[in-house]
């Protein structure tokens, strides 16, 4: 992957299907948001973001690359915010004239690497958001933004768009369909999210005691 990719782990959700923090829920033994930021510098980000609420402790993590931390600004409006909390300052990295960012959620246990690797790169040809199609339907939470769609954001937020995958198509956003992801992730394990408790224990996950 080449340089001034950035991986943005949003972990601000208020989780209220699970009963508490999803992001320090254990799948195989690792966290998810630790499981996220794995699956990002497998695929080769030089550097993490997590996004996280106004307040409160963000969940440690461990990463070969560097990590920082940012916070919504105002709670409760969703992810859309925290990707552009994410982009800031992406275009001024050093040696990264067409930097974007892969987006993930904090809840998405088996991110494979090698189709966050396809986003980034789709998204530095196209400078523009590029969403996988999984059962027909956009999938926001795990996508690739350019450092330059942070201005089209900011103005849709202006105008009281809160949804990812209605602004990123009023972005002129990539689509990609199973076919064209086929090898980076043939089966769509990508795509698998816990919401519940029921969903965790379906992968074998256990809540905490």
């Amino acid at each position: 992957m080449e340089r001034g990719v950035r991986g943005i782990v949003l972990v601000g959700g208020r989780s209220r299907r699970m009963g508490r923090d999803k992001a320090t829920l254990e799948v195989d033994g690792r966290t998810m948001v630790q499981r996220a930021v794995d699956a990002l510098v497998a695929a080769g980000v030089s550097e993490i973001v997590l996004v996280g609420p106004p307040s409160g402790d963000l969940p440690p993590v461990a990463a070969a690359v560097p990590v920082e931390q940012h916070r919504d600004e105002v709670e409760g409006e969703g992810p859309l915010r925290g990707i552009l909390a994410g982009l800031a300052g992406l275009a001024g990295l050093q040696g990264a004239p067409s930097a974007v960012a892969v987006v993930v959620g904090c809840d998405m246990p088996y991110l494979q690497p090698p189709l966050l690797a396809l986003l980034a790169r789709r998204a530095v040809e196209a400078s523009r958001p590029v969403l996988p199609r999984h059962r027909g339907q956009p999938e926001g939470l795990c996508s690739a933004w350019p450092a330059v769609a942070a201005e089209g954001i900011r103005a849709r937020l202006a105008a009281g768009d809160r949804a990812v995958v209605t602004v990123a198509e009023a972005l002129d956003a990539v689509y990609l369909d199973p076919d064209d992801y086929a090898e980076a992730d043939p089966t769509g394990r990508s795509f698998i999210n816990v919401n519940t408790p029921d969903d965790l224990a379906a992968l074998g996950g256990l809540l905490p005691g």
